[in-house]
Parts: structure tokens; C-alpha cells; sequence
């Protein structure tokens, strides 16, 4: 049963990871044109557990972020907190159901269920609205203890011993279906996911395997989602003192192998003028000239020093406005889901951006947690390549168009045999990746704006030239500041006129030994006065 609810060189480099480290930092979302197109009506997503310390962790935080990749804002709530005539406010609502052991017969979520007339998605259980089961022709059945293999577009996995399962056993013909799931015992298939006429219902989904790729073809047909949608690599744990030289031939051999990408770069707020962190800018030059996007990460914030005074904003845009002088576009941001459920986080960091790059949460604080979630028109969701390695491919190309814009991630590699085993893993994969420059992405603040539109960057409405503009990094930077000093020019003549004054007594000193020395030479050469040779 579940659980419930659960210097010059090295010196430089040092003192730019301290800055990182200690960096203590007190949306508007617009436009993306490649973004789906989805009525923007919030979703009312209610859970009756967390599913902690089971395969199903995590999965509430994946629908946050399928929902994300659409543009919809959320507000997320346990069950048990639901307050009768909620759904009143919501035209979507989607339920998520990990623990069958817990009923909601009887309660004031049940009662208001019963007379809803939005659209409604349920992943799992047993217990359905009676409008659902109608539309939908629904009639489930408990699937036994057993491996069950998962086909969603061009991929199928595995999924080992799937506790807690329901799956459809009968659906009305006008129900689309999505997916399918075959039990490796009898070789029952069914569908893995349903949607029809505003309603939808899912078999199970887990943070981390192919449902969410599944699950997000379903929600593509509930919400009604249009648009082309994208592939695109995104290169993660970029910092001051990562190796940058490998950043660059990573950049040099996925040019040479026509792939285009991004990066996503921690900001640096103090010591900026530091030759490490010229160094820091030069490399990203570099890359953006190789056809990489540059995306900024989520700085580490101390909740504590940023609650209330305003920081956070002012650095965000230091450094937007610093990668522009120095002639470098970013197009977006990477952060943690958790950011757009906080109030001072989004607003004063995220604020910026129309494009977004939500990954999964790490560890983190909340400033001022708020009951919804800010969304952004261009928001992939972001999946480790390596998650991507576990599922099968059918045949060599893809043919089956994306339900989402997608973000393959990897972390900066540790060294170039890893990089060269990667790049030949992603040649053979045979993805269609897209450049995030091809697509319309603004980021403004008060002193500048930077977009992209096909292909072009643009800061204040000017083409930027994204060839390399490295500059020579001063290594002879002097890392403190001299000492005021007080009477320095009086004290500089005292000095001269004290060397003039020793060099003098010096001269005449050595003129009066040299003297002496030919008197003292002569007594004793001719001695009792003048010598007469024979």
C-alpha cells in the first residue's frame, strides 16, 4: 500500500565560484510563435495523494509541467482540501488518482463532480463522474500484477510490474484513443488513454518513463492544442569555471554536425570584471557563433535575503543587460518548476522572459508560495536525453508529429569522451532537432529589449553580428584595489632629492678615496723623496 500525501587564473576562478555559491538575490509572459495554441483557461488540478516512495512519485509534478508546456495556468491541491463549489471557477479540471484505497464517495468534491459541466481528465482509478463514463463509453477492469509493454508514437517501454492499474476494457467507438498498453501474461491490449468531447481519461502516469510522452497526446486532443511543435537540445550546469574549452568544441562538433541547440547559463552578478568571468563571456560568444541559443538558469537564491527587498530583479536584469554589451541574446530561461508557484519569483525573475524552460524540482525554497501557477506562451517540457535512451524506437526516422514542444537536456559533459559517445548517440537517433532562433522569443527590460524571428537575434530592434568579438582577457588584473595614500607627490620628491643627495656624498666620498689612494701609493714608491734610476 502507498504512502499518502506525502587573482590571476585558479585565484580568479575560486573567487567567481564563491560569488556563484553566495549569490543572495533579494511574468510577464508574451509572445513565442511557435508556442500551441490553447485556450489559456486555468486548470483545477486535484490530487488524493503524492504517491511518496512509490513508482507513481512525481507524476503530479509531471502533469504541472505537461500543463506548463501548453501555456495553462495551474492551482494544484490535495483532495482533502477541496472546498465545495471550487470548480464553480474552472472550466478544466483534471484529478489524479494514486490512492484507490481512498474514496471520494460521500464528499463535497463527489457532489460537485456530479453536476460539472466542464472539461474533465482523470488519470487513474475507478471512481468516474457519471457524465464521463457516459461520454466516453467507459467500463474499466484492474489489471493483475504484471509487466505491461507501452506503445506511444514512435516509441514503446517496458513498464515492470505496474501496482494499482486500471485499464479500459471497453470504450465507445467515437472515443479517440491514444496509445496502447499490451500485458505481457496474456497479451490483453488496450487503449492507454481516451479523450472525447471535453472528457479524458488516462491508465496511470509516472514521473520519468514514456507516459508522459503518452499522456501528452491525450492532453493535446482535451485541450483543443494546435500549432507546430519542436525538438530541442538543451545543454545544462554551465558555469564561470566549468571547461570552457570543451564548452566550445562541444559547440565546434555539434555545428560540424548540423544540430543546432542551446545552452543554459548560471548568471553572475558580482566580480564581473574579472578576467575568469571575460573568459566566461567569450565562451558564450563563441558558442552563439557556432549556432548555439542562449538560455539563463534560475540563479541558487537565498529565500531569506530575497523575501520583500527587491534584489532579484535588479540582478536578473544586471545580467540580461551585461550578455547584451557584450554582445550575446538570450532567449529564455531555465528554472525549476517551483518558481512559478512563487509570487517574488516569478515576478522579479522570471518576469523577463516569454520563454521558459521548466525542469523538474531540485532542491529549493519558496519566497512567497502563491495557490497558482504562472505560465508562459513557449514553455517545453524538458526530458533527460538519457530517459529518452530507455525508450525503443520503431524504425530508423520519426514519423509520428510531437503532442508538445520538447527539450532533450544534458548536463555539461565531464570530459570529451563522454561528449564524442553522446554526439554519436544523438547522430544515430535520427531527432529532427529545431533551433530556438527560428522562433519568436522577447526578452525585455527596462533599458533593452532582445528577440529572435527567423533566424535573426535582434537586440533594440538592431541585427546582432554573431560572429566572434573575443577581446584580449587583461591576466595582469589587479584583483584589490591600491591603498589611498596621502602626500604621495610630496613624499615622491623627498625621495628623488634624498637620491641625488646620497648619490652626491657618494661621488665625493669615492673621489676622496681615490685621492688618498694615489697619495698613500706614492709615499711608499719613493721613499725620502725623489728616486733616481742608474
Amino acid at each position: 500500500m502507498r504512502k499518502r500525501f506525502g587573482m590571476p587564473g585558479t585565484a580568479a576562478l575560486i573567487v567567481l565560484a564563491f560569488a556563484l555559491a553566495c549569490t543572495s538575490i533579494s511574468a510577464r509572459p508574451v509572445y513565442a510563435a511557435d508556442a500551441p495554441a490553447s485556450s489559456a483557461s486555468p486548470v483545477l488540478l486535484l490530487y488524493d495523494s503524492l504517491a511518496l516512495s512509490t513508482p507513481r512519485a512525481g507524476n503530479v509534478e509531471t502533469l504541472e509541467r505537461l500543463f506548463a508546456a501548453y501555456g495553462i495556468e495551474v492551482a494544484a491541491m490535495p483532495v482533502d482540501r477541496y472546498a465545495a463549489g471550487t470548480l464553480k471557477s474552472y472550466k478544466r479540471v483534471a484529478v489524479v488518482r494514486n490512492a484507490p484505497d481512498l474514496s471520494i464517495a460521500g464528499s463535497a468534491l463527489a457532489s460537485d463532480l456530479a453536476s460539472y459541466e466542464g472539461d474533465y481528465l482523470q488519470i487513474g482509478g475507478q471512481e468516474l463522474p457519471d457524465r464521463m463514463r457516459a461520454k466516453l463509453g467507459l467500463k474499466l477492469a484492474a489489471a493483475p500484477l504484471d509487466s505491461v509493454r507501452l506503445d506511444a508514437g514512435d516509441y514503446s517501454q517496458t513498464l515492470s510490474a505496474v501496482e494499482d492499474l486500471d485499464y479500459v476494457a471497453g470504450a465507445s467507438g467515437d472515443a479517440s484513443r491514444f496509445g496502447s498498453l499490451t500485458f505481457t501474461s496474456d497479451g490483453t491490449r488496450s487503449p492507454y488513454a481516451l479523450s472525447a468531447d471535453g472528457y479524458a481519461y488516462a491508465s496511470y502516469l509516472a514521473g520519468g518513463d514514456l507516459t508522459e510522452l503518452a499522456l501528452a497526446y491525450a492532453m493535446k486532443d482535451w485541450l483543443h492544442a494546435s500549432g507546430e511543435f519542436g525538438t530541442y537540445m538543451l545543454i545544462k550546469e554551465i558555469y564561470p569555471f566549468s571547461d570552457l574549452e570543451l564548452l566550445k568544441t562541444l559547440a565546434d562538433r555539434l555545428y560540424g554536425a548540423g544540430v543546432p541547440f542551446s545552452v543554459s547559463v548560471k548568471p553572475v552578478f558580482y566580480n564581473t570584471d574579472y578576467p575568469a568571468m571575460q573568459r566566461y563571456l567569450q565562451a558564450l560568444q563563441y558558442v552563439q557563433a557556432r549556432n548555439g541559443s542562449i538560455v539563463v538558469d534560475a540563479p541558487a537564491v537565498a529565500a531569506t535575503s530575497t523575501a520583500g527587498d527587491g534584489s532579484l530583479h535588479g540582478k536578473m536584469s544586471g545580467f540580461v543587460e551585461l550578455l547584451a554589451a557584450n554582445g550575446i541574446a538570450p532567449l529564455g530561461m531555465g528554472a525549476g518548476l517551483f518558481w512559478t508557484y512563487d509570487k517574488v519569483y516569478a515576478s522579479q525573475g522570471m518576469s523577463f522572459f516569454d520563454s521558459v524552460f521548466l525542469e523538474p524540482n531540485a532542491d529549493g525554497q519558496h519566497v512567497q508560495s502563491t495557490a497558482a501557477s504562472t505560465a508562459f506562451v513557449f514553455s517545453p517540457f524538458v526530458m533527460p536525453f538519457a530517459q529518452l535512451q530507455n525508450f525503443e524506437q520503431r524504425g530508423t526516422a520519426l514519423r509520428t508529429p510531437l503532442p508538445l514542444n520538447l527539450a532533450l537536456s544534458f548536463d555539461l559533459f565531464q570530459d570529451e569522451a563522454a561528449m564524442e559517445d553522446a554526439i554519436d548517440t544523438i547522430s544515430r537517433s535520427w531527432i529532427p532537432f529545431a533551433d530556438l532562433k527560428n522562433g519568436t522569443h522577447a526578452v525585455h527590460t527596462d533599458r533593452l529589449t532582445v528577440q529572435s524571428s527567423g533566424g535573426s537575434l535582434l537586440i533594440d530592434g538592431q541585427p546582432l553580428d554573431i560572429g566572434k568579438h573575443e577581446r584580449a582577457v587583461d591576466e595582469d588584473y589587479a584583483y584589490t584595489a591600491a591603498a589611498k595614500t596621502s602626500f604621495a607627490k610630496l613624499f615622491g620628491i623627498q625621495n628623488q632629492i634624498l637620491m641625488v643627495i646620497i648619490g652626491t656624498s657618494l661621488a665625493v666620498f669615492g673621489l676622496f678615496l681615490f685621492i688618498g689612494y694615489r697619495r698613500y701609493k706614492r709615499k711608499f714608491l719613493y721613499p725620502g723623496g725623489r728616486h733616481d734610476s742608474f
